[in-house]
């Protein structure tokens, strides 16, 4: 018997070929189900147990709604304000780091990339096929298409590990000029030398954004929610507003949030993590463009002052936050 996971596959990436997801789901659930559907099989190959044929007949039904398009690309920066905010700044003589994997050398973002480097022994830009970083990259493009980009390798498809790697890449993105550094490559370890690094790159002006507001467990090694002073307070941890399935209050370590995959009424705190770092890093580039004087301390402060709250959420307020910049001058 066929199975449904290979079936549902290639329905939707057939389909996805053809037209953008978001000009065939446009009703509300059945975006969400395209949404969670077309992410993990392309960005994590995994299956999604659902029928060919409820696919089909969602997609029907979704053909037919005539509520207001979406654009996932625009929805990003709009929905942060990040579109106002660039009449004010759009990141000019800044530089901002990504530490990631499989970074795309000819993407869009790459005529702004300085001091590209490998934290991983071995590795190169272009060795593998682009994708997690050349994500993240491009994010941070839209988000300060003036920003200058440097993007740092800290992961390899070779060995699971990233611990060491986003340490150096902390120090090398501070040495380097950075005046942030983003990871969305995965939990913590809220070690000793995790603080010696962030103290490093404090000094020089160097933030550091974070995806999870995790430690390692005292136990096996497992990666736990931190709880109060468990995790470093200097680090940003952005948050994601999204899908149904997760809890529904936000998370008290995370500093804002920012825009979900699924914009429905209700927030609630989702999967997707990866974006939130890069569209927050974007968001910095804006800030130290407009007033380069700000610290790294000053930038966590107005980054959480100027969010705008949403049933309960600290929603990233962009235009805000590069007015407060402005005013601090």
């Amino acid at each position: 018997m066929a199975q449904t996971g290979d079936v549902v596959r290639t329905v939707i990436l057939d389909m996805d070929d053809r037209r953008p997801v978001d000009d065939i789901f446009q009703h509300a659930e059945t975006r969400r189900l395209a949404d969670r559907t077309t992410y993990r099989m392309r960005h994590y190959q995994w299956t999604w147990p659902i029928a060919a044929t409820t696919i089909l007949a969602l997609t029907a039904a979704a053909c037919t709604h005539q509520g207001p398009r979406r654009n996932t690309q625009s929805d990003l920066v709009a929905f942060s304000r990040i579109d106002k905010a660039h009449a004010l700044s759009r990141g000019a003589n800044v530089t901002v780091a990504v530490i990631d994997w499989q970074f795309d050398p000819r993407g869009s973002a790459a005529s702004r990339y300085v001091s590209a480097a490998s934290m991983v022994p071995g590795e190169a830009m272009g060795t593998l096929k682009p994708w997690h970083g050349a994500w993240m990259v491009d994010i941070v493009h839209r988000v300060a298409p003036e920003a200058r980009i440097m993007p740092l390798i800290g992961r390899s498809l070779k060995s699971g590990g990233y611990q060491d790697a986003l340490i150096e890449g902390i120090r090398y993105a501070a040495e380097h000029g950075a005046v942030a550094v983003s990871s969305s490559m995965g939990p913590v370890n809220q070690s000793d030398a995790l603080r010696a690094a962030i103290d490093f790159a404090e000094s020089r002006g160097t933030l550091f954004v974070d995806v999870h507001p995790e430690n390692d467990g005292a136990t096996g090694g497992k990666f736990t929610p931190c709880g109060v002073g468990a995790c470093d307070t200097r680090i940003v941890h952005p948050g994601i507003v999204s899908v149904p399935e997760h809890v529904t209050r936000p998370h008290p370590s995370r500093l804002v949030y920012t825009w979900p995959y699924d914009l429905d009424g209700k927030f609630q705190d989702g999967w997707g993590y990866s974006n939130a770092p890069p569209i927050v890093l974007g968001v910095i580039a804006l800030m130290k463009s407009a007033n380069p004087r700000l610290t790294p301390a000053q930038l966590r402060e107005r980054l959480e002052r100027t969010a705008s709250e949403r049933e309960g959420f600290k929603v990233l307020d962009a235009e805000a936050a590069v007015r407060s910049a402005i005013a601090m001058r």
